[in-house]
């Protein structure tokens, strides 16, 4: 199991920014003390519900967007660390996934997924967010930052699809994602994690329990097809170059990311020449779940936050 006390700094493809590399001289942060304390609730939308995490407090707010076969608490390693460094974190379950309504009969393409959390961010009165998606999730946001601009302030895309180009051979199979079997998701979280020391029994039991629910497996099988079919023709970098090309846009990516491999993270950067690409040594496609508190102090340092939440630029 590798050293987490350890910080090593990662390779980075920058432009328009400085580099990003965490600092070893960084602490971590406390899980549960006071407003790093997470709550989760019901909320409706579109005729579907839902379930929200939340942690944090104040008016720099983060909306974290899961991938496919996830749910809203894979944020929840890092969801503390985000509120102690001055963040207001929300996390939504999608439909067909962790809490929220399931079934065969839900539209899980991107733009449908989207559509929905727009609509819950309207309930919730949010605007004038920071969307942080990893994978489906940031096709999703990224497609959410073009639809509704009044939402989406910036863009963190952690090894997105819908920016660059999915490769066939990692495309998801839709019975490795459906598939709620224990065998099932230890193979997957396995293959999802670089570190296999994460992968423990009670991950798997959760996991395997949420996604063998009623509906579960009808739900995530189209979600997988919708992936497959669209994390190349629904695209959003042409989008997000032209109609939000002033956009803060962070791109994370760990470097050990089978998934959807660095190849893609740098490959996107092209996309988005103006964005900034942070690699996390040591992690693979779920980076702010394996390293939280490097992927905070990626997140302080590009948006100028101190880990006390302080705007760098209000503290000078």
């Amino acid at each position: 199991m590798r050293d987490r006390g350890r910080r090593v700094p990662g390779r980075q493809a920058v432009s328009g920014r400085d580099a990003l590399a965490p600092d070893a001289s960084r602490t971590s942060y406390p899980f549960h003390h006071g407003r790093e304390h997470t709550i989760s609730y019901p909320v409706g939308a579109l005729g579907i519900r839902t379930r929200v995490v939340e942690a944090g407090a104040g008016d720099r707010v983060l909306v974290c967007l899961h991938g496919a076969g996830s749910r809203a608490d894979r944020f929840g390693p890092v969801m503390p660390a985000l509120a102690a460094a001055g963040w207001h974190v929300y996390a939504i379950d999608f439909p067909g996934h962790g809490f929220a309504d399931k079934g065969p009969d839900l539209d899980y393409r991107p733009r449908a997924l989207g559509d929905f959390v727009a609509a819950v961010l309207d309930a919730l009165g949010l605007s004038g967010v920071t969307v942080a998606g990893t994978s489906l999730g940031g096709h999703v946001g990224a497609r959410i930052t073009c639809d509704r601009p009044d939402l989406v302030a910036a863009l963190v895309l952690i090894g997105t699809t819908g920016i660059s180009e999915l490769p066939q051979e990692n495309q998801v199979a839709p019975e490795v994602v459906s598939d709620g079997s224990p065998d099932a998701v230890r193979r997957k979280f396995t293959f999802l994690v670089s570190d296999p020391d994460l992968v423990t029994d009670a991950w798997v039991r959760e996991e395997s329990m949420i996604n063998s629910s009623p509906g579960a497996r009808e739900g995530l099988h189209r979600v997988a097809l919708a992936l497959n079919s669209e994390a190349n023709t629904d695209r959003q970098h042409v989008r997000l170059r032209e109609e939000r090309p002033g956009l803060p846009v962070l791109l994370v990516w760990g470097a050990d990311d089978r998934w959807t491999p660095l190849t893609m993270g740098e490959a996107a950067h092209r996309e988005l020449p103006a964005a900034t690409l942070a690699v996390m040594p040591g992690c693979g496609h779920a980076p702010y779940f394996e390293d939280p508190d490097s992927f905070v102090a990626i997140l302080s340092d590009f948006f100028g936050v101190s880990r006390s939440g302080v705007s760098q630029s209000d503290s000078s």
